[in-house]
């Protein structure tokens, strides 16, 4: 098999990328899946995170430009199933160039018209790239940092905003959990984690395996 590439981008800093590549991360991996991290961010959060948590079956690197990211990838696609790009919120190039190599674009943003804005950006870039290179890449929106409670009405305009660029939602959400955020604070995977204090730890596993499938789903269509 050779590794699928999925990446995660949004103009906005700040959207969820990083957080929701990590989680992805993690339920390839209890799927039993070899996978490997390229970070773009030069706050090096995954790639950090990657080297500490990671069990055997994950690799990581770092892209600081964009002559990285074809070499690392042409690497990570000979050794792993999967390849988890955290894109940064700088850098068009980048971003252009990991669309055109990508099997799937992930596009996170949380229910505000800030977010909104970098999500219709990115969305515009990668429409640029599929009519530039004459093939589709398949994409979708992902809501992270919902309140698993409520929906505002900001979120409802938002979300029927992003509805009219005619890119499909992911069948799954992040919610706003604390485990997520413990998680980085204690570098280390949800999965192999055993402190009583992280907060609905269950609930966090069984929210990372949904979205999991909800990206394999999407990849088979």
């Amino acid at each position: 098999m050779i590794g699928m590439i999925i990446s995660f981008a949004n103009i906005k800093g700040g959207s969820g990328k990083t957080t929701s590549s990590a989680l992805l991360i993690s339920g390839l991996i209890e799927r039993g899946y070899r996978v490997a991290a390229l970070d773009c961010d030069p706050l090096w959060t995954l790639h950090e995170w990657c080297s500490t948590a990671g069990p055997s079956r994950l690799s990581s690197a770092r892209a600081e430009k964009a002559a990285d990211i074809s070499r690392h990838l042409d690497q990570f696609k000979r050794q792993a199933d999967f390849i988890v790009v955290d894109l940064s919120a700088a850098t068009d190039v980048m971003n252009a160039l990991t669309f055109a190599l990508s099997d799937f674009v992930v596009v996170p943003m949380q229910g505000s018209a800030v977010d909104a804005r970098g999500a219709i950006h990115t969305l515009n870039l990668l429409k640029l790239v599929e009519e530039n290179r004459r093939m589709v890449i398949k994409s979708s929106v992902l809501l992270t940092r919902l309140n698993p409670i409520v929906l505002t009405h900001s979120a409802k305009h938002v979300n029927q905003v992003i509805a009219e660029q005619k890119i499909p939602f992911l069948d799954a959400a992040i919610l706003e959990r604390s485990a997520y955020r413990d998680m980085f604070m204690k570098m280390e995977s949800l999965f192999g984690a055993e402190d009583p204090r992280i907060h609905n730890l269950e609930k966090a596993r069984r929210d990372i395996l949904y979205l999991t499938d909800a990206v394999q789903k999407r990849l088979a269509s």
